[in-house]
């Protein structure tokens, strides 16, 4: 009986280890398929980002060659160079987003391999204290304790440098599409210019003075047409759209001053700007720089919001539109363009 149940318990241990030896194959098994898959991923990552990197490389020869007179590229009078700017910003955005899984991947191996390391050398710690205990005599003199020279990963270093190169990549990407982002519209602008377009294909036109400053509703639902579509004219360049030039108006009264303000304009791309003002009756100046304006308004008329539009174009005069909202809106079949800014909260009669 003893015999017996002393074999059943063997075969059991063999069994036990048998299968811890199976699930530490397949533990590892799996740790090296894992990775060798972040390997190949990682891999895939440098060689996409070397191609984009060499197509972008041939854009900034192609602009140095172009464009030459020290302006940013994106507000070129030139289409092709514009044309050229867009692309090449769109490929900084492919750019970022690959190298930013490129370093993910990269921190993630360091991570790894450190842990690995670590685990490795408490491991052989623990094997040099262990073989120095049992063999050491109990009145031998206590020496120092065996371990295994631990060499300097070079792999590690390498990876952890590449991270800070690709680190420095980045943020010269980012600086460069921050100034792109100054100038070139965003995806829902350019789609709130494309609605407005629309809009005004269909607008029966009606013609009016670009010189004549003060609209009828009629008149400047037809200048809002216009600038959606020069807004969406290639031939005009963009123009910056974090910088809005200040208007400074003034009124009289019976040749007293009765109101003075300054505001800034918003723009709405190229070289287009607007704002929304509360106009009192009498004479008003408007001033943009060095350009000025006059504006009469019937001095038994009430205090009424306006808007202005300024188009500033690269070459030729500035033309200034002011006219009253409430005609705008109340004018048939009016132009309210998807592009207005929302802060100007200007609805049409079903919006």
């Amino acid at each position: 009986m003893r015999k017996r149940t002393g074999n059943k318990f063997g075969k059991l241990w063999h069994c036990c280890s048998a299968l811890a030896l199976v699930f530490a194959v397949i533990s590892s098994g799996q740790v090296i398929a894992q990775s060798a898959e972040a390997t190949r991923t990682l891999q895939r990552l440098t060689d996409e980002r070397l191609m984009l990197t060499s197509e972008l490389d041939q854009f900034r020869k192609t602009l140095l060659i172009l464009h030459t007179d020290g302006t940013p590229p994106e507000q070129s009078a030139n289409p092709a160079v514009r044309t050229l700017a867009v692309e090449a910003a769109a490929l900084k955005e492919r750019l970022i987003a690959i190298t930013e899984q490129e370093v993910t991947l990269l921190q993630q191996q360091i991570v790894a391999a450190k842990s690995k390391e670590r685990a490795q050398s408490e491991k052989q710690d623990r094997a040099n204290t262990l073989a120095s205990t049992e063999s050491k005599p109990d009145n031998a003199m206590e020496s120092k304790p065996l371990r295994t020279a631990y060499n300097v990963d070079y792999t590690l270093e390498h990876e952890a440098s590449n991270v800070e190169r690709l680190h420095g990549l980045l943020e010269n990407y980012y600086t460069e599409l921050q100034e792109s982002a100054r100038i070139l519209p965003t995806q829902e602008e350019l789609t709130l210019r494309e609605m407005a377009q629309r809009d005004a294909d269909t607008l029966n036109k009606i013609p009016f003075s670009v010189d004549k400053v003060r609209l009828t509703g009629s008149e400047g639902s037809t200048a809002l047409a216009e600038i959606s579509q020069r807004l969406m004219d290639p031939r005009l360049p963009e123009s910056r759209r974090d910088i809005a030039p200040i208007c400074t108006i003034k009124t009289r009264l019976f040749d007293t001053l009765v109101g003075s303000e300054s505001r800034s304009l918003k723009p709405v791309g190229k070289n287009h700007y607007i704002a929304r003002v509360r106009l009192q009756p009498g004479d008003t100046t408007i001033s943009i720089l060095a350009n000025q304006w006059e504006v009469r308004l019937p001095q038994h008329a009430d205090a009424r919001d306006y808007l202005i539009t300024l188009y500033r174009p690269v070459e030729g005069t500035p033309e200034l539109h002011v006219f009253a909202v409430d005609e705008l809106l109340t004018a048939e079949k009016p132009h309210i363009p998807a592009w207005l800014p929302r802060e100007l909260d200007i609805k049409s009669k079903a919006g």
